[in-house]
């Protein structure tokens, strides 16, 4: 059988290229997972990107059916455009959803991505039918004067749609939890280590905290201070409120001063540390229990 009544056999049979695309490149992306078994390196990039690039991009325009109406060049150009994009995407959404970001991860993302794609591509061809001649990927546009009148316009829906995709996903990283920084940082009363309520006399107590910022780049943070009755639960301030600042591996000692409580009542003191210029700001507080020296009968 030749070469030529065997691809007429073919497409006579509904098995063609042009017909079965979509299934073809998602196959061709599902078995990427192999090359990740391959040692890292030049080659095994040089196997991967045309891939990883290619494949998001393609299922795309079919999926809108931009891919009968751009020739070779510009359907390879949009196609890596929005390979490029779809990578991105999917970097920003494993961010929101607390998903390490990994090859394995990223690999997967994609290929769920590039099966919907698919289904609806092929869902495209299938509508379509016979009754409209499908032009192959690769093959000439056979629509006269089809580029010069829709290639630059579906390029300019591409990067629109490449926009408002990166776009979406940047508010969604803006919005969204952030892990931590490298490092830690942490607060703590420091001396003498004491077990239950600490007398407080008619002078006061001072009592000295440490915060450290072991975190890359400075730290802004609020210090502020309050005290909690047993008798009543509301909480009182003890202390203006005060903004510090603290540089990558750096230590601040500070001291608090608590009044001789009034009643006999024991009041738990709380230090809290909250950081600002953050979109989601975390805090660390330290307590002690304190009563006034003497009294041991809290007052109504």
């Amino acid at each position: 059988m030749s070469i030529i009544r065997y691809r007429a056999v073919v497409e006579r049979s509904g098995f063609s290229w042009s017909a079965l695309w979509p299934g073809y490149l998602l196959a061709a992306f599902a078995a990427l997972g192999l090359v990740l078994l391959l040692p890292g390196g030049p080659g095994r990039a040089l196997v991967a990107t045309p891939i990883l690039l290619g494949v998001p991009g393609a299922l795309t325009l079919g999926a809108v059916q931009a891919r009968r109406l751009v020739d070779a060049a510009a359907f390879g150009g949009l196609a890596a455009l929005l390979g490029v994009i779809w990578l991105v995407f999917a970097a920003l959404l494993l961010n929101v959803l607390q998903v390490r970001i990994s090859a394995v991860s990223m690999y997967g993302c994609l290929l769920v991505t590039c099966a919907i794609l698919a289904a609806a591509a092929q869902w495209r061809l299938l509508r379509q039918g016979s009754a409209q001649p499908v032009a192959d990927v690769l093959g000439a546009i056979d629509e006269p004067g089809g580029l010069p009148r829709r290639g630059a316009g579906y390029a300019v829906v591409a990067l629109l749609a490449g926009a408002a995709l990166l776009g979406g996903g940047a508010l969604a990283y803006v919005a969204g939890p952030h892990p931590a920084p490298a490092g830690y940082t942490w607060l703590a009363w420091t001396g003498v280590r004491t077990t239950g309520p600490i007398p407080v006399g008619p002078a006061g107590l001072t009592l000295p905290l440490q915060v450290r910022h072991e975190q890359p780049g400075t730290g802004t943070f609020r210090l502020s201070a309050r005290w909690v009755s047993d008798a009543d639960g509301k909480q009182h301030p003890l202390a203006l409120a005060r903004t510090v600042k603290i540089g990558p591996d750096k230590t601040m000692a500070a001291r608090l001063t608590i009044p001789r409580p009034p009643g006999g009542c024991v009041y738990r003191v709380v230090v809290t540390l909250t950081e600002l210029d953050t979109a989601h700001p975390r805090t660390w507080s330290v307590n002690v229990d304190v009563r006034a020296r003497g009294r041991r009968v809290c007052a109504s």
